[in-house]
């Protein structure tokens, strides 16, 4: 009886979504521009994941109490300005890649979509057709069915080109380049606001992070007796 009311109750809600001018919308898109509109969804639901995983490991590395209190505002840090590069990056790269896939598909596969290439596949169909006793195909209808292969080859190469200039270039190669040094800059700017509106608590973290650091590299590195917070080793080796 449960299980018939919540599928009663999904079939409603369903039926009601397919009507709601959204839906209509994105139906009346995915109708006529196939490629793009699955593109744009696939972006915008990469984006909208890494959107709430940055809120989460924001909120996580604030109230995480296995990082020192002075720390914790960097890793805030990171974890929010990654976070922010990875949702521009992805947009950006795929925003840009949508310019360029076209012309880079016409210069890649230029040999096999041109008018001397679709000339000779004609006469090479025309001629097995009449070898066969088939009727031959006309020369529009060829160039319209050549015309529809070429499209299609087209789509299929921008959406793998455009989603994987955002994913991969923007998320996994731009954005851990950058993320790290404009992390430091967002925790100095959180350092100086702290510093006019807490001194106490300001001064505090700046006596901790001025404490001696052991030599972290082979063989000197005891940790049995030495710090090995990773997190403040990096700052203090970074200043």
């Amino acid at each position: 009886m449960a299980v018939n009311k919540i599928m009663s109750a999904a079939s409603w809600l369903i039926g009601k979504g397919e009507k709601s001018r959204p839906v209509q919308w994105a139906e009346r898109k995915f109708n006529t521009i196939p490629e793009k509109a699955l593109g744009v969804s696939a972006v915008l639901s990469i984006v909208a994941k890494d959107g709430i995983g940055c809120y989460k490991y924001v909120t996580q590395s604030l109230h995480n109490d296995k990082i020192p209190d002075e720390k914790r505002k960097f890793v805030a840090a990171l974890d929010l300005t990654n976070g922010l590069l990875m949702i521009l990056a992805q947009i950006g790269m795929y925003m840009l890649m949508r310019k360029y896939s076209a012309p880079l598909f016409k210069k890649l596969f230029k040999n096999s979509f041109n008018p001397e290439t679709a000339k000779n596949i004609a006469s090479k169909v025309r001629m097995k057709q009449k070898q066969e006793h088939l009727p031959m195909i006309r020369k529009s209808d060829f160039e319209n069915e050549f015309k529809e292969v070429e499209n299609k080859g087209l789509s299929v190469f921008k959406f793998v080109v455009d989603i994987a200039a955002a994913t991969i270039i923007g998320k996994r190669v731009i954005v851990p380049f950058i993320a790290t040094p404009l992390a430091a800059q967002v925790k100095k700017k959180m350092d100086v606001y702290e510093q006019n509106h807490n001194p106490q608590k300001a001064a505090k973290n700046d006596q901790a992070d001025n404490q001696p650091v052991p030599e972290a590299f082979g063989d000197k590195l005891d940790i049995s007796t030495h710090d090995t917070n990773l997190l403040k080793r990096y700052y203090n080796y970074h200043k």
